[in-house]
């Protein structure tokens, strides 16, 4: 074939022509870098309670792949679609697309990959597959998310599971506690519903210390996995306190779902800071009260998350900070007013003083105290000790959620009971492995590396703002951390040194370690390091 010339000087490109195939041509005896592929933790992730497998099982729903999500997404959280609803979100807030433009809607997806779920289920026709056998039997004492998680988990196991509540209802806190507008009961009955087509038994209005002892259980139950929560409610301890019109916020919320009558008031103030303060200010200002929560400390400081503050806010409810009551003042033989006084906070934030002749008074008909909660063991007799993890000092009987660690939220519980049942398999010895893979996720690594927005390049994707269709909402991921075969390295090794099947393994016999796979790299999962030259493929 002819040469092509310079058309301006006559003068012929020189190019050099091989006649050898280049396979001879290992330049990978150049190198002084190698290739890693070494995937890494995304922030999501990272932020998650329950370290959710996100950018895994968003991939797969990239791909329209809703029976893959859900299998990925089940080994971490059973309840999607309750979390969808209720989770605050912690990993959109940590999302490296928001360095980019938005925040992958992660709850949202999560949300509708649940409603997927519950609509392809039908109960009593054997939707979910079961392992194990022969049966063991274990006793689960408190059916909030903690408890419905082990639940879950143990009886997918095989195990014959019944769960004892001491309210007529289940759900825990899920059923008394979080207003309907924020959780909506369909969405925790099709959950419950779901658990009983699994062969889960529900026995509510039993009082675990009053209905049947915590040794009986032991007696009968191969394990017991205790998830009844922070029960005990802290008083206010100030004057007045035992008035009429004086209400625990837990209670107050627990009466208003389980359609029970509650004080009728004009004027409500609620004091506290957590999300409970929260919630209950907001369904008494529902309810057409005027509504005050005062709180203690600064607005940043409150425990409730941020979005309620602004929807409590935007819903009406009037806030008071740096506040707390020092004095329940009767009218005509209940409550009718509330002394207040003023507080500092200490320059460390530790510490709150009262400062002195700074009190005012203020109407009030009703007042929801939800100055916090606490676990309370004495259900289970003075014998029992909680050690570290799911462990207690007695045989068989383990513990997790909120009666350990005191109040949290719905996914921290949830990842609570997952690790449970973990440990009760482990304690049973049981199969862990299904047909569809195991049956819990990998345990998460505190110390594993987690990827950061500046070792991404997320430019080869370009802006693209949220969309309402799943799929393509889901394709926003940026995959941090994680290879999802895009094949970029592929395209520009200048030495055809990537393979081009599914691993995209490197073949280190062509490889000169010039580090541009990755640079490229969208995700971040390429490394250079110093490496001895071979003939391996190189795929970590």
């Amino acid at each position: 074939m002819p040469l092509p010339y310079r058309e301006s000087s006559g003068v012929p490109y020189k190019i050099s022509v091989g006649t050898l195939p280049v396979q001879l041509n290992k330049t990978g005896d150049w190198r002084f870098l190698t290739p890693v592929r070494r995937e890494k933790v995304s922030p999501c992730t990272a932020q998650c309670p329950l370290h959710n497998g996100i950018a895994e099982w968003v991939e797969k729903l990239t791909d329209g792949d809703w029976a893959g999500a859900w299998q990925v997404v089940s080994r971490y959280n059973p309840f999607p679609h309750l979390t969808g609803h209720v989770c605050y979100r912690f990993c959109q807030e940590k999302c490296n697309r928001l360095h980019l433009d938005e925040a992958v809607a992660i709850g949202d997806l999560e949300k509708q990959i649940g409603a997927w779920r519950y609509n392809q289920f039908t109960p009593g026709k054997g939707s979910i597959k079961k392992i194990g056998s022969p049966p063991l039997k274990v006793a689960i004492v408190g059916s909030g998310p903690a408890g419905l998680a082990c639940a879950y988990y143990l009886s997918l196991l095989g195990s014959e599971v019944v769960i004892l509540e001491r309210e007529p209802v289940a759900g825990g806190m899920l059923a008394l506690c979080i207003p309907e507008y924020r959780l909506p009961r369909l969405v925790l009955e099709q959950e419950l519903a779901m658990l009983r087509a699994m062969g889960v038994v529900f026995r509510c209005g039993v009082e675990v210390g009053r209905d049947i002892s915590l040794e009986a259980l032991q007696s009968e139950y191969q394990a017991v996995f205790l998830a009844a929560g922070a029960t005990r409610l802290k008083q206010l301890g100030i004057d007045g306190e035992e008035l009429p019109g004086i209400m625990n916020a837990v209670d107050y919320l627990a009466a208003v779902h389980l359609g029970r009558s509650v004080p009728a008031a004009g004027s409500v103030i609620v004091v506290g800071g957590g999300n409970a303060a929260i919630d209950a200010a907001c369904v008494a200002r529902l309810r057409g009260a005027r509504v005050v929560l005062a709180y203690r400390r600064t607005r940043e400081a409150m425990p409730a998350h941020e979005d309620e503050i602004r929807a409590a806010e935007a819903a009406g409810v009037q806030f008071l900070f740096q506040v707390q009551p020092d004095a329940l003042l009767g009218s005509g033989g209940r409550l009718g007013k509330v002394r207040m006084v003023r507080t500092e906070v200490s320059k460390r934030g530790e510490g709150v003083t009262v400062i002195p002749g700074s009190s005012f008074t203020l109407e009030c008909e009703l007042l929801l105290a939800a100055a916090g909660q606490e676990p309370d063991l004495g259900f289970a007799g003075s014998n029992l000790k909680i050690l570290d993890g799911c462990m207690t000092n007695l045989p068989g009987v383990f513990a997790g959620g909120d009666l350990c660690t005191g109040p949290g939220n719905v996914a921290e519980a949830i990842s609570a009971g997952r690790e449970g049942a973990r440990a009760i398999a482990a304690y049973l010895e049981m199969e862990t492995a299904g047909v569809d893979g195991q049956v819990f996720p990998p345990v998460y690594k505190e110390e594993a590396q987690v990827i950061s927005y500046q070792h991404l390049n997320p430019f080869l994707f370009g802006r693209q703002g949220r969309s309402e269709r799943p799929e393509q909402e889901a394709g926003r991921c940026l995959s941090c951390g994680r290879c999802n075969g895009c094949a970029v390295c592929w395209m520009f090794c200048p030495d055809l040194a990537v393979d081009s099947g599914a691993d995209l393994d490197f073949l280190l016999d062509y490889c000169k370690g010039c580090g541009i796979c990755a640079k490229e790299c969208p995700s971040g999962v390429l490394e250079m390091e110093v490496a001895d030259s071979g003939t391996e493929n190189n795929h970590r």
